[in-house]
């Protein structure tokens, strides 16, 4: 103990703050390497979620846009189909109208044909046509209005289900 005597007081007291200031230098040393570590860290960190966000909204944007193509093909495809259906009925609307001149111009000829008698049963027999051709032009009025109806129906659900199908839900 004697060797302490040998330097003065304040020679100790600044001896132990220069090792307290050394030890704490350390530790600042120490944390601004973990700071520096911890920075690094989150850097890679939104690197790498910016990255994964980046990639899912490239993906959702490849799905957004095969969904609407497929939709677009779906649509065209059932416009065609809607198409040739109008087509169909007009067709068969034209054929209605054909036959109904057809019944027409035979009684036509029923009534030119001539004789007493033949006129007395062209007169029953042309309201008799009359009727039936009336009731055959409402009869191909309403069977061009179910049918368009019904294909009508038929394709958008047939469109529907391909849409949905090709959308991925089935």
């Amino acid at each position: 103990m004697a060797w302490l005597k040998l330097a003065p007081a304040w020679a100790w007291w600044v001896l132990a703050l220069l090792i307290v200031g050394a030890g704490q230098q350390l530790r600042v040393s120490g944390a601004q390497v973990d700071a520096a570590t911890a920075v690094a860290s989150l850097a890679g960190y939104k690197t790498e979620v910016s990255d994964r966000d980046r990639r899912a909204n490239l993906a959702a944007l490849q799905e957004s846009k095969r969904r609407i193509a497929a939709f677009d093909k779906e649509q065209k495809h059932a416009d065609e189909q809607l198409e040739a259906a109008r087509a169909d009925a007009a067709g068969a609307g034209s054929a209605l109208e054909r036959l109904q001149q057809r019944l027409a111009a035979a009684e036509q000829r029923s009534r030119a044909a001539g004789n007493t008698i033949t006129a007395q049963l062209s007169q029953a027999a042309e309201a008799d046509s009359r009727v039936r051709a009336e009731l055959l032009g409402r009869l191909g009025a309403l069977a061009k209005l179910y049918a368009g109806a019904a294909d009508e129906s038929r394709i958008a659900g047939q469109t529907c289900e391909r849409s949905f199908d090709s959308l991925g839900g089935g």
